[in-house]
């Protein structure tokens, strides 16, 4: 449905994406056994560890799942007919730390990657490249400082569509004059 599936996308992982990340797991920390104990690489001299950031998206409704209620003795539950408004959650991961986030001395949040919209015709716009740049630009800083000793390999989106989007200056072909002249 959005492009994981398709032959010329698993033709790259296997003989392109995959190979190219083989090349740099020995700088990245490994997980073992059930407890997936973590092991940190052995150090290289001249070479920082790595951690890859993985990119993922999704969306539910508000009411999804909701099969347990808080209520005063008494109270009768009042459910809503619909699915209730969508919710979309975008956010960074990687293997050591989970989610992307800087967290203070005591293990609060301070800064996080993730961005949450609620989407409708009274909510906020849909997702597009303008809000993912935004929201890329913020995870690499996230990163520098939460890591400052270690490199970001790359951050690895999966296929989805809208990641196929292009900067609004971009040129499109299709949408160029055939001939000299008039608006492009």
């Amino acid at each position: 449905m959005d492009g994981h599936k398709c032959v010329d996308v698993v033709e790259y992982w296997d003989k392109v994406f995959l190979p190219a990340i083989a090349k740099f797991e020995r700088q990245m920390a490994q997980h073992a056994g059930l407890e997936l104990k973590k092991i940190m690489p052995e150090p290289i001299e001249g070479q920082c560890h790595i951690i890859i950031q993985y990119h993922d998206e999704s969306c539910l409704h508000a009411y999804d799942d909701a099969q347990n209620l808080w209520l005063h003795a008494g109270e009768q539950p009042l459910q809503k007919k619909g699915r209730g408004r969508l919710i979309y959650v975008s956010d960074f991961i990687n293997e050591e730390d989970g989610q992307l986030m800087l967290l203070d001395a005591d293990g609060k949040i301070i800064e996080d990657a993730q961005v949450i919209i609620y989407l409708g015709s009274n909510g906020d716009p849909w997702w597009d490249t303008k809000q993912l740049l935004a929201q890329i630009k913020s995870a690499i800083q996230i990163f520098d400082k939460a890591h400052s000793d270690c490199q970001a390999l790359e951050f690895v989106f999966d296929q989805s569509l809208a990641h196929a989007s292009l900067p609004p200056d971009t040129l499109k072909a299709f949408k160029m004059n055939k001939s000299n002249g008039g608006k492009q």
